[in-house]
């Protein structure tokens, strides 16, 4: 694959980010932005944000992903003192320089939540440890894609996470009664273990009604923001 090439020796300048906004539904605000990816180089034009992962994570390369988001994010929580939400690979939290890395964020760590996608294999007990050494920092820990892969009740029991976003594939099965009825479950099992609940790929009225009325605390998706590029971003 030749843009494997590409993100070896290029991927710092190929890469651009945006901010899709995360609604509150009880404070009725925007309360924190989610940082995105997306890849273009002249060569081979525009890559998919998955392949791109999967190739970094395929060649042991996805820290340097999250290394970059890492330093484009250091003038919004710390100069700009925003709230700012990117996902990490646990395979970079668990690196020895991780924490080096991450402490240029230092004086704005208040401000910063961190999502975990669960994938690959890795040492769950290690990884455990580096959570909580984070939560103490003040940095908020969300499980993404419950509860589809990895991200499975048991781990999220051992995790003490501060969120958990809901899939957006369980949205898509709202047509049916049985697909409103799993969806209320998943809400309800994260309210008995008391976690804050964000409904990620809201697209339409109907579905932002439907989590709205499950009590859900927060809602992000294209019905609420498209991804803002960061020109535009730092134009608002």
């Amino acid at each position: 694959m030749e843009y494997i090439e590409i993100l070896k020796k290029d991927l710092k300048d190929i890469i651009k980010i945006s901010f899709q906004p995360i609604y509150c539904l009880k404070e009725k605000k925007i309360v924190t932005h989610e940082v995105l990816s997306r890849f273009h180089s002249e060569k081979v034009g525009t890559i998919e944000t998955l392949k791109v992962i999967e190739a970094l994570e395929k060649i042991g390369e996805i820290h340097k992903l999250d290394f970059i988001i890492i330093e484009k994010i250091k003038d919004y929580v710390v100069k700009r003192d925003m709230n700012i939400c990117i996902n990490l690979s646990p395979k970079t939290i668990l690196r020895d320089d991780f924490l080096e890395k991450l402490s240029i964020l230092e004086k704005g760590y208040k401000n910063l939540e961190v999502e975990i996608t669960e994938r690959g294999s890795f040492n769950y007990n290690q990884l455990l440890k580096r959570i909580l050494y984070l939560k103490k920092l003040g940095i908020k820990i969300t499980m993404d894609d419950f509860p589809i892969g990895n991200s499975n009740l048991e781990n999220l029991l051992k995790m003490h996470v501060d969120g958990v976003k809901i899939d957006r594939e369980l949205l898509k099965n709202l047509c049916s009664d049985k697909g409103k009825g799993i969806y209320k479950s998943v809400v309800n099992l994260l309210k008995n273990i008391e976690n804050e609940i964000t409904a990620e790929g809201i697209e339409t009225k109907e579905e932002l009604e439907f989590v709205k009325s499950l009590g859900i605390d927060k809602v992000q998706g294209y019905y609420i923001s498209k991804p803002i590029l960061e020109e535009d971003f730092k134009k608002i």
